[in-house]
């Protein structure tokens, strides 16, 4: 029989790799050889989630162009315009050969080693099953760095995957999601406009996505320690290892054309989005705040008709939030000063980005404390690089309290210094660890005190086993057995066992056994004669 005639649709953002998977769970085959081979014409086929090979193939028997493949279900073009390699990329996906796709693609420029897993989001698979019965892989959420839903804002479930294997996502009915942190949702919906921006057929496009703005310079030259402080900042919210480092930034801002693995030029992009000026705002609803008031604030903001408190009574929203998005808009407001001109309030963010104090920005601003955290909120993302900075500021702090405990206290082992600076020890524990170990002094080999106690002990004894043995003699006229002694003297078992380690309280028990032994034979001799 032939499959092709029974082939489903493909749905909107489905992997290729997620079709091949669906289209053999719909017709019953189990082994993915079988499958490959039917398809295909050889066995196993490798197929990645975003960038598959035998696109040919697949379009012949499913009945789709390869265009509306390769744009609609691939990140072709995203790849295309960051390796600046699109045709070779679109030639190694149409055919079948995939050994040279990882460096065409400049896979291997990510610096780390892939793991086997996909991500898919909760919500979307609920929705899957309900609309057509089956949940399926979704493009948007296999983009390397994507761990949020950009559409239901919870976290992405990772499940193993292998590429020679087809199989689609299984998750429990009514499984549990957790909310993601905004940080990850921001990056997801970053990466969802650049790859819908990156199907756009215009070469507008291409320029924009090789183009950096400048307003992070520092006169003629870079201010790489602020941008690599932000890049920190942002790959500690995404929860991801160090991917971009400061040659890469060099490497992208210099020669924009050269072949870059699209995420880490997509993180170096988010970040810049973080202080550009005149970015776009988008309509995003916070906390409290639903989709539609946002929106329709963005809406009464633009007609520029109404004032704040008539947009928040109209909108129901607090005039903060509308304040807010009308600074992110670039909206001129009613300010109740008229001494915040634009460029005391470029002076007030840029001093924020450094990370000066509210209170001494304001007294040097001539403003309140208030003004000045309206426009530190009003930047997209300011306030968690401010929150950053005074954790660095935290770690240097608690740096230099080290370094002078350990002047101070040259002598002192890690355990005292850590009990004279629990505070800064406790900090630079959890978050500068391998610092912290580095800088204290080396642990010192044990050494073994045991001889100086068992001779203060020896010494403490003898008096009392003198004592003892003298009651002893007095009242039983014999002499104490070593049981005996021990049992007086504590039940130790110190004069059974360490008599060796005792030695003056032995050599003394010693000379005692010996005179009573010789005054017991003499008293035997002498009964002896006597009975004679």
């Amino acid at each position: 029989m032939n499959t092709a005639l029974y082939t489903p649709r493909i749905q909107p953002d489905e992997t290729v790799y997620s079709y091949v998977a669906r289209c053999q769970q719909i017709w019953g085959i189990r082994n993915p050889r079988t499958i490959a081979k039917e398809l295909f014409g050889r066995a196993p086929v490798s197929i990645n989630q975003v960038l598959p090979i035998e696109i040919n193939k697949i379009a012949g028997w499913s009945d789709y162009e390869t265009g509306h493949l390769l744009s609609k279900h691939t990140l072709l073009d995203l790849y295309g315009i960051f390796t600046s390699r699109r045709t070779e990329l679109r030639s190694v996906m149409l055919g079948s050969k995939a050994l040279s796709l990882a460096n065409i693609s400049a896979l291997s420029h990510l610096g780390h080693k892939s793991v086997g897993y996909s991500c898919v989001c909760p919500v979307c698979y609920s929705n899957d099953v309900e609309r057509i019965g089956i949940g399926y892989w979704h493009l948007i959420h296999q983009f390397n760095g994507v761990t949020a839903c950009p559409f239901h804002q919870c976290k992405l479930i990772e499940l193993q995957t292998d590429s020679r294997q087809y199989v689609l996502p299984s998750l429990p009915n009514n499984q549990a999601y957790e909310r993601a942190p905004e940080m990850q949702v921001m990056f997801a919906k970053f990466v969802a406009s650049c790859i819908e921006q990156s199907r756009l057929p215009n070469q507008s496009v291409y320029d924009d996505f090789h183009h950096y703005p400048a307003f992070f310079k520092r006169g003629q030259n870079l201010d790489m320690n602020s941008l690599l402080h932000l890049l920190d900042a942002i790959e500690l919210g995404l929860d991801i290892p160090k991917i971009v480092n400061e040659s890469h930034v060099r490497k992208i801002l210099r020669e924009p054309l050269s072949p870059i693995y699209p995420f880490k030029a997509l993180v170096l992009r988010f970040a810049l989005s973080f202080l550009s000026s005149n970015r776009v705002v988008q309509a995003s609803a916070r906390s409290g705040v639903t989709e539609q008031q946002a929106c329709r604030c963005v809406s009464l903001l633009r007609e520029e008709k109404y004032s704040m408190r008539e947009i928040s009574r109209r909108v129901k929203v607090s005039v903060g939030y509308v304040k807010q998005t009308a600074k992110r808009m670039g909206v001129s407001i009613d300010e109740r000063r008229q001494t915040i001109t634009p460029d005391v309030e470029r002076e007030i963010k840029a001093m924020a980005i450094k990370g000066t104090c509210r209170h001494e920005i304001a007294s040097k601003c001539g403003i309140s404390d208030g003004a000045v955290e309206q426009i530190i909120q009003s930047v997209s993302g300011l306030v968690v690089w401010r929150q950053y900075l005074r954790l660095l500021s935290k770690r240097n702090n608690a740096r230099k309290v080290v370094q002078e405990a350990i002047k101070q206290y040259p002598t002192h082992s890690r355990t005292q210094l850590r009990q004279l600076i629990q505070k800064e020890y406790g900090l630079l524990y959890k978050y500068d660890k391998k610092w912290l170990m580095g800088t204290l002094p080396a642990n010192e080999k044990r050494k073994y005190q045991g001889h100086k106690l068992w001779s203060r002990r020896d010494k403490e004894l003898l008096p009392q086993l003198k004592g003892f043995i003298r009651l002893a003699l007095h009242d039983n006229k014999n002499v104490p057995s070593q049981y005996e002694i021990d049992q007086a003297l504590g039940g130790h078992n110190w004069f059974n066992r360490t008599t060796k380690k005792l030695p003056s309280c032995s050599r003394f028990y010693r000379r005692i056994m010996k005179k009573f032994s010789q005054q017991q034979e003499k008293a035997d001799v002498h009964v002896r004669r006597e009975q004679n």
